[in-house]
């Protein structure tokens, strides 16, 4: 544990000081930034929304007002749009943040409107971008934003976010590689031997690759007219023939070391989601949970990403078993459709469906852990309590005290 701490620690604080370096290098005259004074409460009227609306502004010229947002506008902010609505194609939204992350931050829209930004930026392989005076992040803020961005797109999680003195400016680096190592004594050294980034050109094949392939899978998969869950079940069968597991062993996976030398191999050896899914269609049990909380998300179907320390019960299949049964903690998703919500375990349908190709390579999944009520998931895994069941983050510390017992409770099991 301590050992965990101590590498999280200098971890952060190598990526603040490449940032500040970066930064200083870009703008060496500092400016302090006066305190952001805040959103005021703006009573909701009638005459208010309708003459916005009668002046024809779009909505995301004024949601994120800083003099203020009605619960309406707030609505409109963070609404995704039907993706199959212009074409009866679907297309991107490049700015869909999950609605249960969204809601977070009803109190400062404004670092959703910078979390949308970064999207954007990304998505269209920008290495900078500006926003308006207006939107400005003191403190922690700008991490919170990323941190945001990071959780609602595979894209964004594998950039870092830097930004200029006055907080007008940002910049992008794009799939920064940290290589770690020890000191004679075997303790992590402070410096560090190797630190690279994609070129622009680079990154922009990278996102078109992602995207393409997200694109083609849904296209392959989902029809317009098919319900939200039939969405949602098609994707997560389709996740599942196509996607393979792969061991918890990365550095931004695993917390827990049984020594120095093991935590800087994992962490010297990271990749990406993006890269994952484009080098071998393989990846780790949070990371399939990312992904499916992001296609659905650009669906416009809400699932979270959720994890719980709780008891496995084996189920006879020595993969699953091996990679289950020594954690104590489960990730998984919750979908959300018709005012019912549904738990779904595409890491125990992935690694139950390699167990049975290995007697049938013609098999179909069983859908077994696709919409499960609470009652039928603790069949596998058993939650310790609702009070241990939080939405996921990398951070363990971070996810152990941030928002719990707001994840929705799974009533009954989904009926094919």
């Amino acid at each position: 544990m301590n050992t965990a701490k101590r590498f999280v620690t200098r971890l952060t604080a190598f990526m603040l000081a490449i940032c500040v370096s970066f930064l200083s290098s870009c703008a060496p005259k500092k400016v302090e930034v006066e305190e952001y004074p805040g959103f005021e409460q703006v009573e909701e009227t009638e005459t208010e929304i309708s003459e916005k609306e009668e002046e024809g502004i779009p909505v995301e010229d004024f949601d994120a007002n800083p003099g203020g947002m009605t619960n309406k506008e707030f609505e409109d902010f963070i609404a995704i749009p039907d993706p199959f609505e212009e074409t009866g194609k679907f297309q991107f939204c490049h700015k869909a943040i999950p609605e249960y992350l969204a809601r977070q931050y009803r109190e400062k829209p404004e670092i959703i409107y910078v979390a949308k930004e970064m999207m954007d930026a990304v998505y269209n392989g920008k290495t900078e971008f500006d926003i308006p005076p207006e939107y400005v992040l003191t403190d922690y803020d700008p991490f919170i934003a990323e941190d945001l961005a990071k959780k609602s797109c595979p894209l964004a999680d594998a950039c870092t976010f830097g930004m200029d003195e006055d907080g007008l400016h940002y910049y992008i680096n794009y799939f920064p590689k940290v290589q770690f190592q020890l000191d004679e004594d075997g303790n992590l050294a402070d410096e560090i031997s190797d630190y690279s980034l994609l070129e622009q050109d680079e990154a922009k094949i990278m996102v078109e690759d992602f995207t393409d392939y997200i694109q083609t899978l849904i296209d392959n998969n989902v029809k317009a007219e098919d319900s939200d869950m039939e969405k949602a079940e098609k994707i997560f069968e389709a996740l599942t023939k196509e996607i393979s597991y792969r061991e918890r062993k990365t550095g931004e996976d695993q917390m827990f070391f049984e020594s120095n030398e093991e935590m800087v191999e994992a962490w010297n050896n990271q990749t990406y989601l993006v890269e994952d899914i484009l080098n071998d269609k393989a990846t780790t049990q949070p990371r399939l949970a990312m992904l499916y909380q992001y296609i659905l998300t650009q669906l416009n179907i809400e699932c979270m990403t959720v994890s719980s320390s709780g008891l496995y019960n084996n189920q006879g299949i020595e993969r699953l078993d091996n990679e289950m049964g020594t954690r104590g903690r489960n990730i998984w998703n919750v979908v959300v459709a018709d005012g019912k919500a549904y738990n779904c375990d595409l890491a125990c349908e992935i690694l139950t469906y390699e167990y049975d190709k290995s007697f049938s390579v013609d098999c179909e999944p069983q859908m077994k852990y696709f919409g499960m009520s609470d009652s039928t998931m603790a069949k596998t895994f058993i939650i310790s309590s609702r009070s241990s069941l939080f939405y996921y983050d990398s951070d363990l510390w971070a996810m152990e005290s941030g928002p719990m017992n707001m994840v929705p409770e799974c009533v009954e099991d989904y009926k094919h």
